[in-house]
């Protein structure tokens, strides 16, 4: 949306079109979400992986031969359909794959692949930035269906999961799936029957305990707190603001005094701190726990949204931008606050990248107990991308509003999910499904709560949860089950 000839095709490209254009992807990310669970049930997780590749190539092509701003807006809400699917399908898949010692992680190799598209495309687009007609944006409208292509080439290169088959009844196939991937073709290497078995104890402990629809994992009070915990961590993760910097980034470049190609530059860095942050946030997350790391985030990016604000505020001045149809803030006057600015913008990103991107995912993959893991996890998804409309739709509008202003209500907004997270969100490092069932039937504030007294207060309660699902995943029925935690 910021190169010029983008601009000129597509004009008037209003703040609210622009948010509008932003917003659509998540909309259709919102509807992904809430249909990936049926579709993995009945197409099985690599095939529906196939299915949404080939929804985002006709979403792709849309965008790539717009020839007016209605097919943008159709063609971003259809990618969007494809990028909520695989927000859900794609953890499922892998973690039904991997050996269970490293399932947890492979959650934050997610982010970390994510940011890696997101560095790829933003240094696309800072190369063909120079080109000079319409082919600037078309190309990386279309160069984004290549990967979908490939994920087209799923069902002949990739095997099924292994879990989806023994649901299906198809053991022996699942049988040859995990020897392939994890016994070197060998069915009788013991860490595939063992493999093997946990699965089909588990898929039977699902068959007895798992709630059938939404509304019934909704209605019942159980699963109240743990849905209240997992939905706000999900939408806090895009109210931290830091897709006000992923999207506006080189709009914020530009009133910082970086004009033309050089915004698109520093745009790209700006992907290079995301990528390279999300590594040691993957390693920080079972060293220093997730809450710890939410908070530490939290601290900087408030401290880098208020300097930021101060900053706009006390040394630019308002005016109208002709190119970008909105008002912006002209620091051309104080080019040393305009540096530190950019500055702030990278540390920034550098403190979401360590944090929020990668842990929130991990925190939500891990709270819900097994009877709704699988819904919670896609309607707390869905409640994210809610969250991404919301703000890819006012942040352009508030800029153009309150210009600078805007950093403070994402400030504010962070000052207040800094306060309940120390309050009211449990740390689930270490803990297993039964313990945490335990811990979210507790206080709802957490702050001082001795963890291993209160649980040692309740280890018969907790024993008794893993006799249960001992029962169940022997063909026993119960409603208070639970399984082990994600490594």
């Amino acid at each position: 949306m910021v190169m010029h000839p983008f601009q000129v095709y597509f004009a008037p490209l209003t703040p609210a079109l622009k948010g509008a254009l932003n917003s659509l992807m998540g909309c259709g990310a919102v509807i992904g979400c809430m249909i990936a669970g049926w579709m993995s049930d009945r197409w099985g997780r690599r095939d529906s992986i196939c299915v949404s590749a080939i929804v985002f190539i006709v979403g792709g092509v849309l965008q790539t031969a717009s020839v007016h701003i209605g097919m943008q807006l159709i063609g971003r809400f259809i990618s969007g359909l494809s990028v909520g699917a695989c927000s859900v399908l794609s953890p499922m898949y892998n973690a039904e794959l991997a050996p269970k010692e490293i399932r947890g992680r492979l959650v934050g190799f997610q982010q970390l692949m994510i940011n890696t598209g997101l560095l790829c495309s933003g240094w696309l687009g800072f190369g063909t930035n120079y080109i000079t007609n319409d082919w600037s944006w078309r190309i990386p409208y279309l160069v984004q269906v290549i990967p979908a292509l490939v994920l087209c080439l799923a069902p002949f290169v990739l095997p099924r999961s292994p879990r989806w088959l023994v649901e299906k009844g198809r053991i022996d196939e699942a049988h040859r799936v995990l020897a392939k991937i994890h016994g070197r073709g060998d069915m009788e290497h013991p860490y595939v029957k063992m493999e093997l078995q946990e699965i089909k104890d588990n898929v039977e402990l699902e068959n007895n305990i798992s709630v059938n629809n939404y509304w019934d994992m909704l209605k019942d009070r159980k699963n109240s707190r743990v849905l209240w915990v997992g939905c706000s961590i999900a939408v806090f993760q895009q109210l931290t603001g830091a897709n006000v910097i992923m999207y506006y980034a080189p709009i914020m470049f530009k009133q910082a005094g970086l004009e033309g190609d050089m915004s698109l530059l520093a745009n790209g860095i700006d992907y290079i701190v995301m990528v390279v942050f999300c590594l040691p946030g993957m390693w920080l997350v079972d060293k220093i726990g997730r809450v710890k790391l939410m908070i530490i985030g939290s601290v900087g990016m408030c401290c880098g949204f208020f300097i930021m604000a101060g900053l706009y505020g006390g040394c630019g001045y308002k005016e109208w931008s002709e190119e970008d149809l909105m008002s912006v803030v002209n620091m051309s006057q104080h080019p040393q606050a305009a540096n530190a600015v950019i500055a702030f913008i990278f540390i920034f990103v550098a403190f979401y990248g360590t944090t929020w991107a990668p842990v929130a995912w991990i925190y939500i993959a891990e709270i819900f107990p097994l009877r709704i893991r699988s819904k919670g996890f896609a309607f707390a998804s869905a409640l994210l991308w809610c969250a991404n409309i919301l703000v890819g739709q006012i942040t352009p509008i508030l800029m153009d509003k309150i210009t600078y202003g805007t950093y403070i209500v994402y400030g504010a907004v962070g000052l207040i999910m800094l306060a309940w997270i120390i309050l009211f969100a449990p740390e689930p490092k270490g803990l297993s499904l039964e313990e945490m069932e335990v811990i979210f039937h507790g206080p709802v504030i957490v702050t001082n709560l001795d963890y291993e007294a209160y649980l040692e207060a309740h280890r018969d309660e907790i024993e008794q949860k893993r006799a249960e699902v001992e029962a169940a995943a022997a063909g026993g029925k119960t409603t208070k089950i639970e399984e082990t935690a994600l490594n």
